[in-house]
C-alpha cells in the first residue's frame, strides 16, 4: 500500500513538472531521485518492520522449545524406552508411564500458559498452533496413562502432536522463516 501511494505521488510530481514548460532537466532530476529515495525508505521501513516480526517469532519458537524442555525429562525417557530394544516391562513399566503421562501433562499446561507475542496478522496462526501442542500433549497424557507401552494405541495422539507441530511450522514459514518440527527440537 505504501508503495501504490508513494508511486502515485511521484507520477503526479513527474506530471506536474511536465506540465510546466519552465522546468529544467536538473528539476526534474531532482524530482525523480526525491521519489526514488522515497520509494526506498518506504522499502527499508517494510524490510524493517518484516525483520521484527521474524525476531519475534524465532525468540518465540526457541522459548517455547526452552520451557517445554524444562518439564520433559520423564517424557522423554519413557519414549526412549518403550522405543528401545528391550523396553520395561510390568511395574517399571508402570512408573515410567505413571511418570511419563504426568509429565506430558505438564508439558501441555506450560504450551498452555505460554503467552504468544504480537505477531500481527500472523499472531492467530501462532496461537492455534500452540493450542493443538498443548491438546496434543494433553491427549497423549491420558492414552499413555491409560495404554502404559502400548506404542499403536499412542499412534493416534502422536499424530495429532505431529499435525499440531506441522500447523507451528507453517506458521513459521508465512513470516519467512523455515518451517521446524518441534517435537524433534523437544525430544531427547
Amino acid at each position: 500500500m505504501k508503495k501504490l501511494v508513494i508511486g502515485l505521488f511521484a507520477a503526479t510530481m513527474v506530471f506536474s513538472l511536465a506540465a510546466c514548460g519552465n522546468v529544467s532537466d536538473e528539476q526534474k532530476d531532482a524530482a525523480k531521485s526525491k521519489m526514488e529515495n522515497a520509494k526506498e525508505k518506504a522499502s527499508t521501513k517494510i524490510g524493517s518492520a518484516k525483520q521484527k516480526v521474524q525476531t519475534k517469532a524465532m525468540d518465540f519458537y526457541t522459548g517455547v522449545v526452552d520451557k517445554v524442555n524444562e518439564v520433559d525429562q520423564d517424557y522423554d525417557a519413557y519414549i526412549a524406552d518403550i522405543t528401545s530394544d528391550n523396553p520395561s516391562k510390568g511395574e517399571a513399566l508402570n512408573e515410567l508411564a505413571d511418570k511419563a503421562s504426568a509429565s506430558a501433562q505438564k508439558i501441555s499446561d506450560k504450551l498452555a500458559s505460554i503467552k504468544v507475542p504480537d505477531l500481527g496478522a500472523k499472531t492467530d496462526n501462532f496461537k492455534a498452533s500452540l493450542q493443538s501442542l498443548s491438546d496434543g500433549f494433553a491427549e497423549k497424557a491420558k492414552t499413555i496413562k491409560e495404554n502404559p507401552g502400548d506404542t499403536k494405541v499412542v499412534e493416534a495422539a502422536d499424530a495429532k502432536l505431529q499435525q499440531a507441530s506441522d500447523k507451528l511450522a507453517t506458521a513459521l514459514e508465512s513470516v519467512g522463516l523455515s518451517g521446524a518440527n518441534i517435537l524433534n527440537d523437544i525430544t531427547g
